[in-house]
């Protein structure tokens, strides 16, 4: 599944500079053409947010039924939160607990499961990042849409391990102006490096490490798909 021709060496060198790279052409082209079809037309997206200090998700199932008043009683409530503390919000499917429960059994995000837990996607990462001790990946797939966004986070939380997150992209025809864009940032706040979510690029960076998605545009026509997690010692 992996593009044969990566230089390993050379980007595990490029890697040493920042603690952080983007992989161009990291799968192969069927593999990822596949993997997008999959996000674009058939998974069942929920809803991802904190409410209140919870964070949550909404079933695919749950969000059939809204109604325009509980999309204007949600954005209200994700919006103010956001004002001053920590916020997300964005379409998500859980890929690891849908495996386990034997959920959507056609999903070619299953194989993907598997794929990302076996030796060869966990030798890049490890080779790649220089972390050894990474032993396996979580992963859920997301879609950002007009108005979702992904605010300040190091993604260190608790006792979960987490060594190297990763961010394989499988976006198409994204326009930068349309925001969704991956933003490093120093202690200060101020945005160091920009990652565009260039298709069939996968995205490695050390944890802990300032970052933020920005906010997707009203006027994006498209969405910004992904399979994303972290690589973990436990």
């Amino acid at each position: 599944m992996l593009n044969p021709a990566l230089d390993i060496p050379s980007l595990a060198a490029e890697f040493r500079q920042k603690r952080r790279i983007q992989i161009r052409d990291v799968m192969l082209p069927d593999v990822a053409e596949n993997l997008h079809q999959c996000l674009e037309r058939e998974v069942p997206w929920g809803m991802a947010y904190i409410d209140g200090e919870q964070s949550t998700l909404l079933a695919a199932d749950t969000l059939a039924t809204f109604t325009q008043a509980d999309w204007m009683n949600l954005n209200s409530k994700v919006q103010v939160r956001a004002a001053d503390k920590f916020q997300f919000i964005y379409n998500s499917y859980m890929m690891i607990t849908a495996y386990k429960e034997k959920r959507d059994p056609a999903l070619a995000l299953h194989t993907m499961v598997e794929f990302i837990n076996a030796p060869p996607f966990l030798d890049l990462m490890r080779c790649v990042t220089g972390v050894p001790n990474i032993i396996k990946a979580d992963a859920q797939a997301t879609r950002y849409i007009a108005g979702h966004f992904l605010k300040k986070h190091n993604d260190q939380i608790g006792s979960q391990y987490r060594m190297v997150a990763y961010v394989l992209n499988l976006t198409k025809e994204w326009q930068a102006d349309w925001g969704g864009l991956l933003q490093f940032m120093d202690d200060s706040g101020m945005v160091t490096d920009t990652f565009f979510p260039v298709f069939n690029s996968l995205t490695l960076f050390r944890v802990p490490m300032w970052h933020h998605v920005s906010y997707v545009s009203p006027f994006a026509v498209r969405a910004r798909y992904a399979i994303t997690g972290w690589g973990m010692s436990q």
